[in-house]
């Protein structure tokens, strides 16, 4: 019998050891995930930081790009561009413009597409290939600015 009480008496010491040892290492594994996660939040903190800084720079200089096209579209700065390329060019006339619908067709009741129609000799193309024509001929009187090159004087452009 005294074999059995020894048995119990160390049993209780293993028991009560292995509690303990196990709640130090639960303990030191829930500190090392801690540290994990806090250094990869900090890696993520400081790229977050990194790609702000970007955005602000890139914001910037789209801001001052902004301003740059703005002062280029003044109608001052277009004709000194004009002038500067050896371009003569004029607003398009009423007949010249043809608005187009949403739908990609001419919007009716205009000038321009009335007077196309009229002058256009619808006889001598077959019925196929009229929307076509008519298509093509609406889309090339859109065309706004009549362009003509100066000549440069001496030989030398500005």
């Amino acid at each position: 019998m005294r074999r059995n009480r020894r048995i119990k008496k160390n049993s209780r010491f293993a028991t009560s050891s292995m509690g303990i040892a196990s709640l130090i290492i639960s303990a030191f594994i829930m500190m090392m995930i801690f540290f994990a996660m806090n250094s990869r939040c900090s890696a993520i903190t400081r790229e977050i930081g990194k790609k702000e800084k970007v955005l602000q720079r890139l914001e910037s200089e789209l801001t001052r790009e902004k301003t740059r096209w703005d002062e280029m579209k003044v109608p001052e700065q277009l004709n000194v561009a004009l002038a500067r390329f050896g371009l003569e060019m004029d607003f398009a006339r009423g007949d010249q413009i043809v608005r187009m619908g949403r739908n990609g067709a001419p919007v009716p009741g205009q000038l321009a597409l009335a007077r196309l129609r009229g002058s256009r000799q619808v006889a001598s193309v077959s019925s196929a290939t009229a929307p076509t024509l008519a298509r093509t001929q609406v889309r090339r009187s859109r065309v706004s600015p009549s362009v003509v090159r100066r000549q440069p004087k001496n030989g030398v452009r500005k």
